[in-house]
């Protein structure tokens, strides 16, 4: 009696101690997260992407600079179709993020001087970023902290990295930057929450090449932003069809990818 219950507890014991040895999956999600964020407030966002992805079912980030609208009213006290459209997307439970003011980049890619990065210092862009938040808070209330992504996926000014004076001001919560088809996450201990990497997605890419870099994202346990600009038409543009039947073909694997908005993303892996 006494040798059974001793091979029992030897049992156990080395059961446990198997246990223990796994190493633990903590740190990675369950199912690989994809973000599909938008970039520059575009029409073609309103008019395209976003009834795509109401009709997918699926929600986004959309980093807004100051908003035009390509059809402003000319009757007083009626607001431009694009304040009704990106106040609705809110509504529907997309996120309106940060983009600042005025969309300031590197005079080399083309930007006049007096919206060049060149021509700005630290606090101008900090009292951008603080304006845009003010002007976002009309559109969508809702919403207390504020995602933002550099516009130009650069955070220079000059030889002076503005990016630890956006963390330091407590204006935004996260920050997304840019990349390339390769800016996967996989380790989320060391992901700087204000430097998130993306994918820019290049003028013309396929629902393949689309596809293919969920794929990886799925392989690695890890997380995918996509960068989107104009869809089917405007700068950066992609295919509206291919758009479509990408949010078909991540709608059809709900069981492999969790499509959350940024803001909801890093929430999650930052608990991790």
């Amino acid at each position: 009696m006494q040798a059974r219950i001793m091979v029992k507890i030897v049992v156990l014991t080395l059961w446990h101690a198997s246990a223990w040895a796994q190493p633990s999956k903590a740190t990675k999600p369950r199912k690989a997260i994809i973000c599909l964020t938008y970039d520059d407030g575009l029409d073609t966002q309103l008019t395209t992407a976003l009834p795509q992805l109401d009709s997918a079912g699926l929600k986004a980030t959309f980093f807004l600079n100051a908003i035009a609208g390509s059809s402003p009213t000319e009757v007083i006290g009626e607001p431009p179709a694009a304040v009704v459209g990106w106040r609705a997307a809110a509504a529907h439970g997309h996120e309106l993020a940060n983009h600042t003011l005025f969309h300031p980049c590197p005079e080399k890619l083309g930007w006049t001087k007096t919206v060049a990065i060149e021509t700005y210092t630290v606090p101008r862009i900090l009292e951008e970023i603080r304006t845009q938040n003010a002007l976002l808070a009309l559109l969508d209330p809702a919403r207390r902290a504020r995602a933002f992504a550099y516009p130009c996926n650069n955070t220079l000014i000059g030889s002076v990295d503005y990016l630890p004076s956006v963390q330091r001001s407590g204006l935004v919560k996260f920050g997304r930057g840019g990349g390339d088809r390769t800016s996967i996450v996989t380790n989320f201990a060391t992901l700087n929450p204000m430097q998130v990497p993306s994918w820019l997605v290049e003028p013309g890419t396929t629902l393949p090449e689309l596809i293919a870099f969920a794929e990886k994202t799925k392989q690695a346990h890890g997380m995918g932003v996509y960068q989107f600009h104009g869809v089917g038409g405007q700068i950066f543009k992609v295919s509206s069809n291919v758009h479509r039947e990408f949010l078909a073909y991540l709608k059809a694997h709900e069981a492999e990818y969790s499509v959350l908005t940024f803001s909801a993303a890093m929430a999650v892996v930052t608990q991790k």
